[in-house]
């Protein structure tokens, strides 16, 4: 080939090569990589995830006895939670917000302490679906590690904190999700995923405490923002 004409070729194909690499990627090795990318496809794919904001309905079966039924909006964006829990005999909001978080039992209002609200906001970054939504975006603040002989896929912080960790089987299929939150231990079991519409989550899933278990009704990916709802009045 022509120096001249592999120098136009080159001039040429740089510019795509440069797009077809990401601008940012979550760090690691090959093998880490392609279990997050593994675990990322099973849970509705890159695309899916790359949304703002998960909206799901579950029901939940709580350590009282007592049958829930209940609501979550999460924001990725703001780092923003809503909770909707009904019971039986009560009813119980959530919401933590980037400048606001409270809580109300049956119209009782209580606002959190900023040492609470914090608590609440790194709670939110710890959870799977924070994390779905960074490796989604390739988040290069991410670092991800595979352990015990690949069933632990371990997910680190831009500050190597440990976010949380997946527990996959020998195919790299998940089978459910821990981390240590709030001082504690939290360790949850999954059933097999189920396709609800454009994410696919657990049919079932059981802390190993026993405290809560959980049946998936149905999940929603979306762009819409999540908003602060009405405090209760005092």
């Amino acid at each position: 080939m022509p120096k001249m004409t592999a120098i136009r070729l080159a001039c040429v194909f740089a510019p795509l090569a440069a797009l077809a690499t990401p601008a940012h990627a979550v760090r690691g090795d090959a093998a880490a990589l392609a279990a997050a990318e593994k675990l990322l496809e099973q849970v509705g794919g890159r695309e899916t995830w790359s949304q703002r904001t998960l909206t799901v309905r579950e029901t939940g079966y709580l350590r009282s006895g007592e049958v829930a039924d209940i609501r979550i909006w999460r924001d990725f964006e703001t780092g923003s939670l809503r909770l909707e829990r009904t019971t039986p005999t009560q009813r119980y909001s959530e919401w933590s917000g980037e400048r606001s978080a409270w809580t109300a039992r049956n119209g009782v209002l209580q606002i959190l302490t900023p040492a609470e609200h914090a608590v609440e906001r790194q709670g939110f970054r710890q959870e799977p679906y924070a994390v779905y939504h960074r490796l989604a975006r390739r988040d290069p603040g991410l670092r991800v590690q595979l352990r015990d002989d690949g069933r632990t896929l371990t997910i680190y912080d831009r500050d190597e904190r440990v976010l949380c960790w997946f527990n996959l089987d020998a195919q790299g299929k998940l089978l459910g999700w821990g981390n240590h939150y709030d001082g504690n231990l939290n360790q949850h079991y999954y059933g097999p995923l189920i396709d609800l519409g454009n994410v696919n989550l657990p049919k079932f899933g059981a802390a190993s405490t026993g405290a809560f278990r959980f049946e998936y009704i149905a999940g929603n990916l979306s762009n819409d923002p999540v908003a602060e709802p009405p405090k209760p009045a005092p």
